[in-house]
């Protein structure tokens, strides 16, 4: 009878025993330390960038027509012309910056698709699949920012508030 327990703990301690290496595998294989070291860096200079070169656009865009419609009505339509031209070339380059900033979100976006696949990995292996509700946010964080589509107070409902 002693021998069918022993037997039993071997295996319960086997299964154990595999199951602890596979969340080990799964835990080095999620890589913590090059995330928190590399990535996650990597992404929050990018969309650093993405802020500076998005105000720094809008800006030049701003002074640029500011500089248009500064213009003095007295000078010839050729004059004219050639300052409107000048300036709308400026407002087409900075106009540019969606391209950098489109390059820019894709690289965030691959860093977070990346952890979302490792962690969904690791939550596969221990067996938490399911939907967890979300938390509730901190009140501080519900008025940070502008919300995302589709959530937050609509435009139409402030307008109102405040007509």
């Amino acid at each position: 009878m002693d021998g069918l327990k022993d037997d039993a703990r071997r295996a319960e301690r086997d299964v154990l025993l595999t199951y602890v290496r596979m969340a080990r595998g799964a835990l080095c294989e999620l890589s913590p330390s090059d995330i928190r070291a590399r990535k996650l860096p990597s992404a929050m200079n990018q969309i650093g960038l993405i802020v500076e070169t998005t105000e720094s656009a809008a800006n030049q865009i701003m002074d640029q027509v500011s500089e248009i419609l500064a213009l003095p009505g007295d000078i010839s339509p050729g004059a004219y012309r050639e300052a409107v031209e000048a300036r709308c070339m400026s407002l087409m380059e900075a106009c540019a910056f969606q391209d950098l900033t489109g390059q820019r979100s894709t690289k965030v976006i691959e860093t977070l698709l990346h952890i979302e696949h490792k962690l969904g990995k690791l939550a596969h292996l221990l067996g938490d699949e399911g939907d967890a509700p979300p938390e509730e946010p901190e009140a501080d964080v519900l008025l940070n920012g502008p919300a995302m589509p589709g959530e937050g107070v609509d435009q139409d409902e402030i307008d109102r508030m405040f007509g």
